[in-house]
């Protein structure tokens, strides 16, 4: 029988972005600005799993701020939201997660390893060691502050990042992997940045999937267009759409885009405090966390 697992997409953040950004060029150019949410995706396995696992997919942004030597935060976003606020709201705690996985290292969904204090974690070596390479001057040498190559980048999230490869909590895949029973990481290599991953989840009503910044919105899969800013190559990121539409159909609320408000009206939703939450799927015998 294959896994079940509940999924719930939790807001953190908002930010406001022109729709070219999201949905392409020039396809969705001079259509104006539109409100994004920031998101991570909880995955939980049923309550009669043989082993009940927490699994978080990014961490959203850290305190240090999103972009190096830029914002530091300062009214780029609103409405922020942290873990245990975040993660409280469907009755979870962040030191319930044994699993991380990062889609990549951008700063908006690969800041907060710290706060998930007993979590592996799991990045594709290509995406840790391009930034790497990046970092060490290997690839251009004019990678300064608010430079396009670090637009997204903030190096104190490497930092912390490099002291849970210290401490021995991080797995660097190389390729598609399972990493628990029915979640499997898939290499999106070179597409929205050096070595981004999606998740595939099973669950009793078929796959779901988390695609991090593969898909930013629902429309670049309905339309098969990409966005228009990624730091990869826009053809591999085609190549993504075909696999993840194989995958799903036509049932694209069972995608979780990187950065799409319509996740939370095609989905059970509600919202507490700052940020909504959306309730994808219960697996078998997992209440709803929806307030009555």
């Amino acid at each position: 029988m294959a896994a079940d697992h509940s999924i719930w997409v939790l807001g953190y953040a908002r930010t406001k972005v022109s729709g070219d950004f999201m949905g392409g060029s020039p396809i969705a150019s001079n259509t104006g600005m539109f409100e994004i949410p920031m998101l991570y995706t909880l995955v939980v396995s049923a309550p009669g799993a043989r082993e009940r696992r927490v699994i978080a997919i990014d961490t959203g942004f850290g305190e240090s701020g999103f972009a190096s030597a830029e914002d530091k935060l300062s009214g780029m976003f609103t409405d922020i939201e942290w873990p245990s606020v975040v993660l409280g709201k469907i009755g979870f705690r962040p030191e319930e997660v044994d699993t991380v996985i990062l889609t990549h290292m951008h700063a908006d969904h690969a800041g907060n390893v710290v706060a998930f204090p007993k979590a592996k974690v799991y990045v594709q070596r290509e995406e840790y060691e391009g930034w790497t390479r990046l970092r060490r001057g290997e690839l251009i040498k004019t990678a300064g502050p608010g430079s396009w190559a670090l637009s997204s980048i903030n190096w104190e999230n490497f930092d912390r990042f490099d002291e849970a490869i210290a401490a021995g909590r991080v797995t660097l895949l190389d390729g598609d992997r399972e990493v628990a029973p029915g979640i499997t990481c898939r290499l999106a290599s070179q597409s929205h940045t050096f070595g981004s991953q999606w998740v595939e989840i099973e669950t009793s009503s078929g796959p779901h999937i988390a695609a991090g910044d593969c898909v930013y919105w629902y429309a670049n899969l309905e339309k098969m267009w990409p966005p228009g800013y990624i730091q990869g190559n826009p053809w591999n990121v085609m190549q993504v759409f075909e696999k993840m539409s194989g995958i799903i159909g036509d049932k694209l609320p069972r995608v979780v885009p990187g950065h799409d408000m319509e996740v939370f009206k095609r989905n059970v939703n509600w919202t507490v405090g700052l940020n909504p939450v959306a309730e994808l799927h219960l697996a078998a015998g997992e209440k709803s966390r929806r307030p009555k």
